[in-house]
């Protein structure tokens, strides 16, 4: 499947301040390591995005944190459109390795459960991941690329 995404959507990062979008991108961090692998891939992007959208305190994305106390951050984010893009975000970390895990799904779940998104909006938002994953693999069979 394709790799992590080359970046995160403009307007929903627009919405959060300078702890939220450290909270955003520990969370896509805590996930990536959720199943005892770290993909470099994921980590490098982590920090290209902590660039991009000009975190200035990046060490606090990479400080060492437990699942219980991650949650309890997660509750900044307080906007909608951003959980849901938090969750999708998640999903597509997750299929990275081609392998989303049962301690991947374990929690997002968590996650979703604090930010308020139903299990069947997580469900919804993990088949449309795969949906796009699967129609992106068949664009590049189907042009003939690389």
């Amino acid at each position: 499947m394709q790799t992590v995404q080359k970046t995160l959507d403009k307007q929903v990062m627009s919405l959060l301040d300078e702890d939220q979008k450290i909270v955003f991108l520990k969370t896509l961090l805590f996930s990536s390591q959720a199943d005892g692998k770290v993909d470099d891939t994921e980590v490098v992007f982590i920090k290209k995005m902590a660039q991009k959208y000009k975190v200035e305190n990046v060490k606090k994305i990479f400080e060492n944190v437990n699942e219980t106390s991650l949650l309890e951050e997660l509750e900044i984010l307080d906007s909608r459109r951003v959980a849901l893009e938090l969750i999708k975000q998640l999903f597509i970390l997750g299929h990275c390795d081609k392998d989303l895990g049962i301690e991947e799904i374990l929690f997002i779940n968590h996650a979703a459960d604090v930010l308020n998104v139903s299990p069947q909006k997580v469900e919804e938002i993990g088949r449309f991941v795969v949906d796009s994953l699967i129609l992106a693999e068949q664009s590049k069979i189907i042009f003939e690329e690389n």
